[in-house]
C-alpha cells in the first residue's frame, strides 16, 4: 500500500519504542495525502504520547500499546497543540485546528495504562498523591483530542486508564466505536465529548467504567482557573481553557448500544453556564450486574451556576435497562422536549424514572 509505514521497522538498537514511533511518524509526514501508520508483530512500551498528525490513520494489528511506569502523558494526542516548555502540563500556548485522524485496532489490539502513576506533590491536599483524577488535567486522558475535525477510534480494547479514557473538545465528525473500556480509577469516565462538540456518533461501547461511560459535559466559561488554591491543578480541555470566542454547546450526537457495569451512570447529559445539550438520540444504554450505578441515564445541571431553563432540549432516551441503579433515568433540570421510550427497571428497589 502506499504511503503505509510499519513501527517495527524503525525499531533500532539504542531506540526507545517511542524513539521508533517518533521517526516513523516523521518519516510518514514527507509524504503527501493520507497515511498509515503500523504497529504489529510485537508489544510496544511508550515513554510519551503518540502525537498524531493531520491525514495519518494508526492501526493497532493483534498487539498492545502500554506506558512505562511512571509516564504522566496521554497515549494519543493531536499534534495541534503547542505547549508551553515552562508550564507542559497546564494550558497550551495554542491550538490549531486538525481533522482526518483514525485510530484502529484490529485483532485483539490493547491500549494500556500505566503499572505505576508517577507521584506527584498536590498543594492544595499538602500530600504526594498519584497524579491521576481530573485535578491533574488533560495529560490524564488516554486520547485527547481538542479543535478536531473527522476523528475516528474504534477497535479496541482500553485498561488501566488514568482518568477518562476519551476526550474531545471543541471537535466535530467524530465516530467512536466497538470498545471495550475498563477502568478503576477516579475520574474513570469512558468517552467523554466536551464543550463545543457535535455531529459525533459512539456506539458498541461495553466494559466497566468506575465513572460515567459516555458523557455530553457542556460546562466551559473560558480560562478555567488554575492555581495551587484550586483542586484542580491543571484543566481539563486544552481549547477550552483558552477564553476563546465559540459555540460552547453539544449537539447532534448518537449514542447507541452501550452495554456496561459501573459507577455513576451509564451515560449522561449536562449543561451549565448558559451552554446548551441538544438533539441528543440515546438509544440502548443496558447496566450489567457489576457495579453499583446511581442512575443508568442522567440529565442534569450542576458543576456550575448559570443555567437556563431548557439549555438541555431535544433528547431522545429509548431502550434503557436498569440492573442495579436507582433510577433507570433520572431528571434533575428544567428541560424542554425530552422524551422516553421503552425504560426498564429489573432493580426490585429502584425506580423507572425521576424528574420527568
Amino acid at each position: 500500500m502506499a504511503n503505509t509505514f510499519y513501527v517495527k521497522d524503525f525499531i533500532m538498537e539504542g531506540k526507545t519504542d517511542s524513539d521508533a514511533i517518533d521517526l516513523c511518524i516523521r518519516e510518514a509526514q514527507r509524504c503527501s495525502g493520507e497515511k498509515t501508520i503500523i504497529f504489529d508483530s510485537k508489544d510496544y512500551y511508550i515513554d510519551r504520547a503518540i502525537v498524531c498528525p493531520d491525514n495519518t490513520e494508526f492501526i493497532i494489528d493483534g498487539c498492545s500499546i502500554k506506558q512505562n511506569d511512571e509516564v504522566f502523558d496521554n497515549v494519543f494526542r493531536g499534534a495541534n497543540l503547542i505547549i508551553s516548555e515552562g508550564d507542559p502540563y497546564g494550558a497550551p500556548l495554542d491550538v490549531k485546528p486538525q481533522k482526518n485522524i483514525k485510530i484502529i485496532g484490529k485483532n485483539g489490539a490493547k491500549i494500556i495504562g500505566t503499572s505505576k502513576p508517577k507521584i506527584g506533590y498536590h498543594p492544595f491536599f499538602k500530600e504526594e498523591q498519584q497524579m491521576n483524577g481530573d485535578f491533574w488535567g488533560w495529560r490524564t486522558h488516554m486520547f485527547s483530542f481538542s479543535l478536531g475535525e473527522n476523528i475516528e477510534i474504534g477497535g479496541l480494547t482500553l485498561l488501566q486508564t488514568m482518568c477518562w479514557a476519551i476526550s474531545f473538545d471543541c471537535c466535530h465528525d467524530l465516530y467512536i466505536h466497538d470498545l471495550e473500556i475498563h477502568s478503576d480509577v477516579k475520574n474513570g469516565d469512558g468517552v467523554d465529548f466536551r464543550s463545543g462538540c457535535y455531529n459525533c456518533r459512539v456506539e458498541n461501547i461495553s466494559g466497566y467504567t468506575s465513572d460515567d461511560t459516555v458523557a455530553c459535559t457542556a460546562l466551559a466559561s473560558g480560562a478555567r482557573s488554575v492555581n495551587v488554591m484550586s483542586k484542580y491543578l491543571y484543566p481539563s480541555e486544552p481549547y477550552n481553557c483558552l477564553g476563546r470566542e465559540f459555540n460552547k454547546d453539544i449537539h447532534d450526537v448518537v449514542i447507541k448500544n452501550i452495554t456496561t457495569g459501573g459507577l455513576h451512570h451509564g451515560v449522561i447529559c449536562l449543561a451549565a453556564r448558559s451552554n446548551q445539550v441538544y438533539n441528543i438520540k440515546i438509544d440502548g444504554v443496558y447496566e450489567s450486574e457489576e457495579g453499583n450505578r446511581a442512575q443508568t441515564v442522567k440529565i442534569y445541571t450542576g458543576y456550575g451556576d448559570g443555567y437556563n431553563a431548557g439549555d438541555l432540549h431535544d433528547i431522545e432516551v429509548s431502550n434503557v435497562v436498569a440492573q442495579t441503579a436507582k433510577y433507570a433515568v433520572k431528571v434533575d433540570a428544567e428541560v424542554k422536549n425530552v422524551t422516553l421510550e421503552n425504560i426498564v427497571q429489573n432493580n426490585p428497589d429502584g425506580e423507572l424514572t425521576f424528574g420527568i
